[in-house]
């Protein structure tokens, strides 16, 4: 079966660096540009997962419910199978993963750096697909499936680390074509 690259980058770094956060940004990009509604929410669900268990690892329970909570509220209209992973075993997994996180009874707090954070993979049923990713990752350098991102700064606090100029940048123009349209619309 054939995958997208931007799908198999982000199984990379989900089970490879780690890096929730870039998940995030890869399957986000990915969703923007989808023109099918129903793939849209897809790459959506895709995005909340890894955004979710970003904020499950920094601490912040709160958001992690959120995204999760929103993640299995459409994860049923995904066809799993057609992205090579086993969707009732993701089902239960997320299922799980929300009953642990309510019942830490830290489900409103922010906290450190959770102590109990335990890595999280996506149940992959397609064998070529896993063992494509595994290549790939070893061709990074990543260990599949690792155990210790949440002893890793540059991949626990990501979005405190990355340049955002260009985020930035964007917000500013997009301020001033808009108060330049107000000031044009006042004549």
């Amino acid at each position: 079966m054939h995958y997208p690259k931007p799908y198999i980058e982000y199984l990379l770094h989900f089970h490879g660096s780690r890096d929730w956060f870039e998940c995030h940004e890869i399957m986000e990009e990915m969703w923007k540009a989808e023109t099918s509604m129903e793939r849209k929410q897809w790459w959506l669900t895709l995005v909340q997962i890894a955004v979710g268990l970003y904020h499950e690892r920094r601490g912040n329970t709160a958001g992690a419910c959120k995204m999760l909570r929103s993640a299995m509220s459409h994860a049923n209209q995904v066809p799993w199978h057609d992205l090579g992973l086993d969707g009732e075993q993701l089902l239960s997994q997320l299922e799980a993963k929300l009953t642990e996180l309510n019942r830490s009874g830290t489900a409103g707090e922010r906290i450190s750096v959770r102590p109990d954070y335990e890595e999280w993979n996506l149940p992959i049923a397609d064998p070529d697909l896993c063992e494509q990713c595994k290549e790939q990752c070893e061709h990074q350098g990543w260990t599949w499936c690792s155990t210790n991102s949440h002893v890793m700064d540059d991949v626990v606090h990501r979005h405190m680390l990355r340049d955002r100029q260009d985020v930035i940048a964007a917000r500013a123009e997009a301020h001033r074509l808009k108060q330049r349209e107000r000031g044009a619309e006042s004549c």
